[in-house]
Protein backbone atom coordinates (compact mmCIF):
# COMPACT_ATOMS: atom_id res chain seq x y z
CA UNK A 1 0.00 0.00 0.00
CA UNK A 2 1.36 3.36 -0.87
CA UNK A 3 1.61 6.20 1.27
CA UNK A 4 -0.10 9.61 0.35
CA UNK A 5 2.96 11.31 -0.56
CA UNK A 6 4.13 8.28 -2.97
CA UNK A 7 0.50 8.30 -4.63
CA UNK A 8 0.94 12.32 -5.34
CA UNK A 9 4.62 11.33 -6.57
CA UNK A 10 2.98 8.89 -8.85
CA UNK A 11 0.02 10.82 -10.06
CA UNK A 12 2.70 13.16 -11.10
CA UNK A 13 5.03 11.01 -12.89
CA UNK A 14 2.23 9.75 -14.93
CA UNK A 15 0.82 12.99 -15.66
CA UNK A 16 4.21 14.21 -16.62
CA UNK A 17 4.63 11.23 -19.04
CA UNK A 18 1.19 11.56 -20.86
CA UNK A 19 0.59 8.11 -22.76
CA UNK A 20 4.06 7.30 -22.94
CA UNK A 21 6.38 4.62 -20.79
CA UNK A 22 9.09 6.93 -19.76
CA UNK A 23 9.80 10.47 -18.50
CA UNK A 24 12.57 12.92 -17.43
CA UNK A 25 11.95 14.30 -14.00
CA UNK A 26 14.29 16.62 -11.94
CA UNK A 27 14.53 16.54 -8.20
CA UNK A 28 12.83 19.99 -7.77
CA UNK A 29 10.01 19.39 -10.47
CA UNK A 30 8.83 16.63 -7.55
CA UNK A 31 9.11 18.97 -4.98
CA UNK A 32 7.20 21.40 -6.89
CA UNK A 33 4.27 18.78 -7.35
CA UNK A 34 4.02 18.04 -3.95
CA UNK A 35 4.52 21.50 -2.50
CA UNK A 36 0.74 22.08 -1.70
CA UNK A 37 -0.18 19.33 0.70
CA UNK A 38 3.35 18.34 1.54
CA UNK A 39 6.86 20.19 1.44
CA UNK A 40 9.43 17.79 0.83
CA UNK A 41 12.96 17.82 0.47
CA UNK A 42 15.66 15.93 -2.25
CA UNK A 43 16.50 13.29 -0.18
CA UNK A 44 12.98 12.39 0.71
CA UNK A 45 11.84 12.89 -2.90
CA UNK A 46 14.68 10.11 -3.35
CA UNK A 47 13.87 7.94 -0.74
CA UNK A 48 10.05 8.18 -2.12
CA UNK A 49 11.03 7.16 -5.73
CA UNK A 50 12.83 4.01 -4.33
CA UNK A 51 9.71 2.75 -2.33
CA UNK A 52 7.92 3.60 -5.56
CA UNK A 53 10.58 1.21 -7.37
CA UNK A 54 10.44 -1.26 -4.35
CA UNK A 55 6.70 -1.68 -5.65
CA UNK A 56 7.50 -2.27 -8.89
CA UNK A 57 5.58 1.34 -9.79
CA UNK A 58 8.66 2.31 -11.89
CA UNK A 59 11.95 1.77 -13.03
CA UNK A 60 14.58 4.63 -12.04
CA UNK A 61 17.79 5.97 -13.35
CA UNK A 62 19.60 8.71 -11.97
CA UNK A 63 21.37 10.93 -14.52
CA UNK A 64 23.98 13.75 -14.73
CA UNK A 65 22.82 16.55 -16.91
CA UNK A 66 24.80 19.72 -16.60
CA UNK A 67 25.69 19.05 -13.00
CA UNK A 68 21.91 18.76 -12.41
CA UNK A 69 20.25 15.63 -11.05
CA UNK A 70 17.65 14.08 -13.68
CA UNK A 71 15.61 11.21 -12.88
CA UNK A 72 14.61 8.40 -16.00
CA UNK A 73 11.78 7.07 -14.83
CA UNK A 74 10.24 4.12 -16.99
CA UNK A 75 6.79 3.29 -16.05
CA UNK A 76 6.15 -0.33 -15.16
CA UNK A 77 2.92 -2.15 -15.95
CA UNK A 78 1.67 -1.96 -12.17
CA UNK A 79 2.49 1.57 -12.72
CA UNK A 80 -0.18 1.68 -15.78
CA UNK A 81 -2.56 0.34 -13.77
CA UNK A 82 -2.05 2.55 -11.03
CA UNK A 83 -5.45 4.74 -11.60
CA UNK A 84 -7.36 1.53 -11.94
CA UNK A 85 -5.90 0.47 -8.49
CA UNK A 86 -7.08 3.68 -6.96
CA UNK A 87 -10.60 3.87 -8.29
CA UNK A 88 -11.11 -0.17 -7.34
CA UNK A 89 -9.85 0.50 -3.66
CA UNK A 90 -12.27 3.54 -3.32
CA UNK A 91 -15.02 0.80 -5.01
CA UNK A 92 -14.43 -1.06 -1.72
CA UNK A 93 -14.21 1.57 0.20
CA UNK A 94 -17.67 2.85 -1.02
CA UNK A 95 -19.05 -0.65 -0.86
CA UNK A 96 -18.26 -1.15 2.54
CA UNK A 97 -19.92 2.17 4.32
CA UNK A 98 -22.76 1.50 2.15
CA UNK A 99 -22.83 -2.06 3.53
CA UNK A 100 -22.56 0.14 6.86
CA UNK A 101 -25.02 2.42 6.70
CA UNK A 102 -27.98 -0.64 5.12
CA UNK A 103 -27.11 -2.63 7.93
CA UNK A 104 -27.67 0.49 10.00
CA UNK A 105 -31.05 0.89 8.91
CA UNK A 106 -31.88 -2.65 8.80
CA UNK A 107 -31.28 -3.03 12.70
CA UNK A 108 -33.05 0.42 13.16
CA UNK A 109 -35.94 -0.97 11.40
CA UNK A 110 -36.04 -4.57 13.18
CA UNK A 111 -35.87 -2.79 16.52
CA UNK A 112 -39.08 -1.00 15.70
CA UNK A 113 -40.81 -4.33 14.55
CA UNK A 114 -39.85 -5.60 17.71
CA UNK A 115 -41.23 -2.72 19.90
CA UNK A 116 -44.60 -2.71 17.85
CA UNK A 117 -44.77 -6.61 18.19
CA UNK A 118 -43.47 -6.77 22.40
CA UNK A 119 -44.77 -3.31 23.73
Amino acid sequence: MLSRKEKMIMQYILKSSGNKDTCLLSPLDIEHACAPKFNITQIEAQALLDGLVQENYINLVNSDKNGELIYCISILPKGKSFHREQHNVKKVWVGAVVRTVLLAVLSFVVTLVLKLIFF
